[in-house]
């Protein structure tokens, strides 16, 4: 009996030496996986003062900043890896590190508080079309969001995306309907209503039964994420001229270089009566106006703007005017609008 064991042992050792020589023969080498680490600070922006209680993570790690704000992150596979520190009451932060092996890489976190001065302002593009069946459905669920959100969280604008002869000239203006093909160009579809448009490129969403909730779903998501960009700016209607005069500045909040930017102002007209069937629209974009690209915008930069509208004659009503300021990348793959203001 202890024959037959010994037998099989050794016949045991033989097949797993053929086992291991034919995977080092087919290239199958086992090897450890190679990690290294992660330490840094986290901070309040504004006060520079130590936040205690941040959730660092990177993929499947994660720790906690100490009293000190102090945080370290171990065994990370190396790499490029996206990092993010998530609080409640400030904005996250996403940022972009290469692991090393066996080094510890340092890496600082500065959030911004979630306040009234620092909140961003949501910028939604709403295409639509005089005859669209689902556009009046559309406009009442961003009707909806407008009131429960206000303007200092949510501008909409409604933009017409081509007009349809003869009954409903001056719906659309050519700078909306160049704007519609300029976006539906860039993701290569077809052009069709209604469509919202949050921030740019954003967060994009097709008319549906659910649309209440998926707005809400997508002005929640680019609420969450920190501002780049501060705007002011202040307007004058003149009623007997029909123009809009807008002047302000805007200020690189961020802490990294922003590029390739353009400042908009759009000018829209509430409770106006258009097409021989009378319907009411509202937030109704009756010019676009834009500044000349800013090539570079460093941290704490300011720039000063002054934009002027032409002659407003699809205007019906000067007292509705309304005006919307806001900043896009125009270069970037969302075409992304990274701060907008309503204009009192």
């Amino acid at each position: 009996m202890r024959k037959n064991y010994k037998y099989i042992f050794r016949i045991g050792i033989v097949l797993l030496g053929i086992f291991f020589t034919s995977l080092s023969m087919s290239g199958c080498v086992f090897s450890p996986t190679l990690t290294g680490g992660i330490s840094g600070a986290v901070t309040d922006k504004q006060s520079s003062e130590p936040l205690t209680g941040v959730l660092i993570g990177a993929g499947n790690i994660s720790s906690t900043s100490d009293v000190s704000g102090n945080y370290i992150l171990n065994k990370i596979p190396v790499g490029n890896r996206e990092v993010t520190a998530v609080i409640e009451g400030y904005f996250s932060q996403t940022k972009m590190v290469e692991i090393i092996e066996n080094e510890i890489t340092e890496l600082d976190f500065q959030l911004i508080p979630l306040s009234q001065e620092n909140q961003r302002v949501v910028m939604v593009e709403l295409f639509v079309a005089p005859t669209c069946p689902n556009c009046p459905k559309a406009k009442d669920a961003m009707a909806q969001l407008l009131e429960q959100y206000g303007f200092d969280k949510l501008v909409v604008l409604e933009e017409y995306g081509w007009n349809i002869e003869p009954d409903y000239t001056g719906w659309a203006i050519a700078e909306t309907i160049d704007r519609f093909k300029w976006y539906t160009d860039s993701l290569g579809i077809s052009r069709h209503t209604p469509d919202a448009y949050f921030n740019g490129l954003n967060q994009i969403v097709h008319y549906n039964e659910s649309n209440y909730n998926n707005y809400q779903k997508a002005l929640d998501a680019e609420l969450a994420t920190a501002p780049k960009i501060n705007i002011s700016a202040s307007s004058s209607v003149d009623t007997t001229n029909l123009t809009v005069s807008i002047n302000g500045s805007i200020e690189n909040i961020s802490s990294e270089d922003l590029t390739d930017l353009v400042i908009g102002a759009m000018i829209y007209e509430d409770s106006v009566y258009l097409g021989s069937e009378g319907k009411n629209v509202n937030h109704v974009v009756r010019d676009i106006i834009t500044s000349e690209e800013i090539i570079s915008f460093t941290p704490g930069a300011i720039q000063e703007f002054n934009l002027s509208s032409e002659i407003l004659n699809n205007v019906k009503n000067m007292n509705n005017i309304h005006v919307v300021v806001y900043v896009q990348a125009p270069e970037s793959s969302t075409k992304e609008i990274l701060q907008a203001i309503y204009v009192e």
